[in-house]
Formats: structure tokens, C-alpha cells, sequence
């Protein structure tokens, strides 16, 4: 097993929220974005990233289970989705 591999075997926050929470991972288009990772208890997003271009599904996940544990810790809330989309609009 490579180094990314093994590392994304990790996800230790990602585990901890899905085990301590009713929530829930989701990863794809979320319209007019074409990838992204969310995590969400119920209709509350707790994260939400934006793919960078060429960043692997592993990455994004790595990078999901990092802000997890950030927001979790700092009981915030950490949105790339949103902000992204309004840019998107403006332009």
C-alpha cells in the first residue's frame, strides 16, 4: 500500500463525526460546483469544501477530514460552497 493509501485509511475525524452524530458525507455536484464534500447533521453543514482543480478524491477527503476536526474542535462552521457560488453569480 502506498503512502496515500495509508493515509486516507485514517480519516479519524470523519469516523468520529459519523459515529457521534446522526450525520452524514456526501461528495459530488452540488450545481454550479462540480465537486464537493459536505458533512451535515440533519440540514446544518458543518463543512462544506470546493475541489480544487486536479485535487483527487482522496485529497478532498483528507482535506474534508482535517476541516471536520477544526469545526468540530472550534464548534464552527467552515463553508467554501457558498461563498464560491455567490462568486461564481457575480461574475
Amino acid at each position: 500500500m502506498n503512502k496515500t493509501a495509508a493515509r486516507t485509511t485514517q480519516l479519524r475525524h470523519l469516523q468520529s463525526f459519523l459515529d457521534n452524530t446522526r450525520g452524514q458525507i456526501t461528495i459530488g455536484e452540488i450545481p454550479p460546483i462540480r465537486r464537493a464534500a459536505l458533512a451535515a447533521v440533519g440540514k446544518k453543514a458543518r463543512v462544506a469544501l470546493v475541489a480544487g482543480d486536479g485535487e483527487t478524491v482522496a485529497q478532498l477527503l483528507e482535506r474534508l477530514d482535517a476541516a471536520l476536526g477544526r469545526a468540530m474542535t472550534e464548534d464552527s462552521v467552515i463553508d467554501e460552497v457558498l461563498p464560491e457560488i455567490k462568486r461564481r453569480r457575480s461574475t
